[in-house]
C-alpha cells in the first residue's frame, strides 16, 4: 500500500493488524493445546504477540480518545514482555538458566515500564498530550512525548544488546550443537530487532 492515499494505507494497515491478531490467537491456542511439554517463556512470547497485535487492531478501530489510549496500553503490555521472553528463550536454548530472583526482577522491570507507558493522562511523564484523528475511517493516535519516553527505548535497546551479546557468546563458546542452530538463533534476534525498528 506504499503508493496509495493516506486513507487507503490506514485501511490496509487496519486489515493487516486484524489478520495478524487472528493468526497470533490461533498460534497461541495451538501452542497451548498441542505443545508438550509447554515452556513458560514460549507461552509468554505467543501471548505477548497476540496482545500486541490485538492492541494495534483495537487502536485502528478506536472511535474515542479513551478507547485509543486503552488500546495503546494493551499494545505496550505485550511489547514490554516480548523482549523479555525472547531473551529468556535464547538463554534456555544455550543452556543458561537464570535464577528465579533474576527473572522476577526483570518481570518487575517490565511491569514498571508498562505502568510508565500507561500513565497518561494521569501523569505527563511518558506523554504530555495525545489526540485521536480519523483518516478514511481508520484511527490514528498522535502523541507528544514526555521527559521519560526515552526510558522505553533504552529498555528495548538494553534487551537487544543482551540478545546480541548472548548470541555471540553462544557462537564463540559453541554452546549450540550445530552451526545451523547458531544461524537460526542470530536470525531470530535480528528479525526481532527489525520488527521493532519498523514498528509504527
Amino acid at each position: 500500500s506504499g503508493c496509495g492515499a493516506i486513507g487507503e494505507k490506514s485501511e490496509s494497515l487496519r486489515s493487516v493488524y486484524g489478520i495478524l491478531a487472528a493468526i497470533s490467537f490461533v498460534l497461541l491456542v495451538c501452542y497451548i493445546l498441542l505443545a508438550k511439554p509447554r515452556k513458560l517463556w514460549f507461552l509468554v512470547l505467543f501471548a505477548s504477540v497476540f496482545v500486541v497485535n490485538t492492541g494495534y487492531f483495537w487502536l485502528s478501530m478506536a472511535t474515542s480518545l479513551d478507547s485509543a489510549l486503552m488500546a495503546n496500553r494493551l499494545s505496550y503490555l505485550g511489547s514490554v514482555f516480548l523482549p523479555l521472553s525472547m531473551l529468556m528463550i535464547i538463554l534456555n536454548v544455550i543452556g543458561i538458566h537464570p535464577r528465579k530472583t533474576s527473572s522476577m526482577t526483570l518481570v518487575g522491570l517490565s511491569i514498571a515500564v508498562f505502568l510508565l507507558a500507561a500513565s497518561y493522562p494521569w501523569l505527563d511523564w511518558y506523554y504530555t498530550d495525545a489526540a485521536l484523528h480519523t483518516v478514511a475511517g481508520a484511527a490514528h493516535l498522535d502523541k507528544e512525548y514526555g521527559a521519560l519516553h526515552s526510558v522505553y527505548l533504552f529498555y528495548l535497546f538494553g534487551y537487544f544488546a543482551a540478545m546480541i551479546a548472548v548470541s555471540i557468546y553462544a557462537a564463540v563458546k559453541k554452546r549450540l550443537q550445530t552451526p545451523i542452530r547458531t544461524v537460526v538463533l542470530c536470525s531470530a534476534v535480528f528479525i526481532n530487532i527489525g520488527v521493532w525498528l519498523v514498528e509504527p
